[in-house]
């Protein structure tokens, strides 16, 4: 599930250039939006030009064009994990379905799995929408059992996935014939199907994104770094942003605000890339 990649932009023409083959290979110059310039009232103020904050601005603006939205971003829009990870749009849970229904029940997991799904289709709805070439290719993922643990997992997972709604169009079980059939590995016993699952150049993404919702009429600042957020108020070293609504949309980034430090830790990944396979 790979995608070819090749270096377009001048790595001399921004610094943001080099911070990954995504970036290097996202066709972008890189150059930052302008900053900031003083205080301002919006109805909305978006701290975060990544993924978080884009989709967040893009789907208000085209929900209600009247409204005033502004992005503020650090650096430039996709600069940290949405410009840099593994090209994935899966609908994975972040935890088991039955430990998010502890708090808010069996019908919200439920609804949280079919609105993962949902967004898998959604962003590649959107790229052809609005133009994105963001080598999206919904070919789906599969899991493949080398050992017998590892099958004894994929199986209760499946299992799982049947308690909780999923039927064999959402999660399919493979033997080792059609394991090995859609992936040619070596000492394959079985596996897993799910079409939730694309390709993506990310970096090609949230620029492409940051392009659409400047064109409903989103304001983004770049090179504005946000000191604190409290409600109704964001406040910059250009100036205090005066919102209804303040979405910190920061994510590994949230522990630089002010009285965040201690509330997140972030975590990395790292992924090597190859020749196209």
């Amino acid at each position: 599930m790979g995608c070819a990649l090749t270096a377009t932009a001048d790595r001399t023409s921004s610094p943001y250039v080099s911070l990954s083959l995504w970036h290097e290979t996202a066709d972008d110059d890189w150059t930052p939006r302008a900053p900031l310039p003083g205080s301002t009232d919006v109805d909305v103020a978006i701290v975060g030009a990544g993924f978080t904050g884009l989709w967040t601005a893009y789907h208000l603006a085209r929900t209600d064009p009247t409204l005033r939205i502004a992005v503020l971003e650090r650096e430039v829009a996709g600069f940290g994990a949405s410009g840099r990870n593994g090209g994935w749009c899966s609908a994975l849970f972040p935890a088991s379905a039955e430990r998010v229904a502890r708090p808010a029940g069996r019908d919200a997991a439920i609804g949280l799995l079919r609105a993962l799904q949902e967004s898998v289709r959604t962003v590649g709805e959107v790229v052809n929408a609005e133009g994105i070439d963001a080598h999206y290719h919904r070919g789906g993922m599969v899991m493949l059992a080398r050992n017998e643990v590892q099958l004894r997992r994929l199986r209760a997972e499946v299992d799982e996935g049947r308690r909780w709604g999923q039927t064999s169009d959402d999660l399919m079980q493979l033997d080792a014939a059609a394991a090995r059939e859609r992936c040619a590995a070596t000492n394959v016993l079985g596996g897993t199907y799910t079409p939730h699952c694309a390709a993506i150049h990310p970096a090609r993404l949230v620029r492409g994104l940051a392009r659409a919702v400047e064109r409903r009429g989103v304001r983004i600042h770049e090179q504005t770094a946000v000191h604190e957020i409290s409600p109704g108020r964001v406040r910059t070293a250009a100036g205090v942003v005066r919102a209804d609504v303040v979405v910190r949309a920061t994510e590994g980034y949230t522990r630089s605000l002010a009285r965040e430090r201690r509330r997140m830790a972030p975590v990395y990944s790292l992924m090597v890339a190859t020749e196209p396979l």
